[in-house]
């Protein structure tokens, strides 16, 4: 988690569709699902906003923000449910959610959530990944591919969420703001995309569909195509703005 909000392609996208937010004087921005509470503090280095506060299901990352971020009193964390989070009806300037709902059993819920705490005019800003597009295929039957899509298979509840986010949103009551199109291609030390296929090969070895030693090789076999610069990685992100009726 923390290789992906800290690589530079990724800062660059949510600074695409959070750096254009008009945002009123001392606004209060909460993110739903804030993870290690990265993406939390861009609500008040991109956004604008005054205060910003992370809620966050894992007690481990819930905690982890609060260690990394205590130093900062505009900024907060709290281990929470984004379909009730607690939060005061019509108290919030901004919801943010960055790659949550294709995690969420049921993201309906959230977003009535979402609309339920944001004020009159407030916003929702939701990023997620068109996971159907990612891949690190660079030849037929590509054995790196497999593990991409098996790691995303297994962690990712609705891989076409960000194509379905207008008519939900419509049906819970929001206006429908800017849509976005972000391309992510690996780069560097293409960290984010080296994770998700080691973390693909020591699953599938767990589950038994490869032998540990195929997984080692096929975890060796990304890192050489690294090295000689013929590793490919890309996925395709969404993001769309939202508003709540004034």
């Amino acid at each position: 988690m923390d290789a992906r909000c800290l690589d530079p392609s990724q800062v660059a996208i949510r600074a695409a569709y959070l750096s254009a937010l008009q945002l009123p004087v001392d606004a209060l921005a909460v993110e739903f699902g804030s993870g290690t509470g990265h993406v939390t503090k861009d609500l008040l280095t991109m956004a604008g906003a005054a205060r910003a506060h992370g809620i966050e299901p894992s007690p481990i990352l819930a905690q982890r923000a609060i260690e990394r971020f205590s130093d900062d009193e505009r900024l907060s964390f709290e281990i929470g449910d984004a379909k009730q989070t607690g939060l005061l009806a019509g108290s919030v300037d901004l919801v943010l959610m960055h790659t949550l709902l294709c995690h969420v059993p049921g993201p309906e819920d959230v977003l009535k959530e979402a609309y339920r705490v944001l004020k009159p005019g407030g916003v929702l800003a939701i990023c997620d990944g068109d996971y159907d597009t990612a891949t690190a295929q660079i030849a037929d039957f590509d054995p790196l591919d497999q593990l991409v899509r098996f790691m995303i298979n297994q962690n990712v509840t609705n891989l076409w969420i960000m194509r379905q986010i207008g008519g939900m949103l419509t049906e819970c009551g929001f206006n429908m703001g800017a849509r976005q199109g972000h391309g992510y291609v690996a780069d560097g030390d293409a960290a984010y995309f080296m994770t998700v296929i080691a973390r693909g090969a020591e699953r599938m070895a767990e589950t038994g569909m490869l032998q540990p030693e195929t997984a080692e090789a096929l975890k060796a076999e990304a890192v050489a195509r690294l090295r000689a610069n013929r590793f490919f990685g890309f996925m395709s992100y969404v993001s769309q703005i939202a508003t709540k009726p004034g």
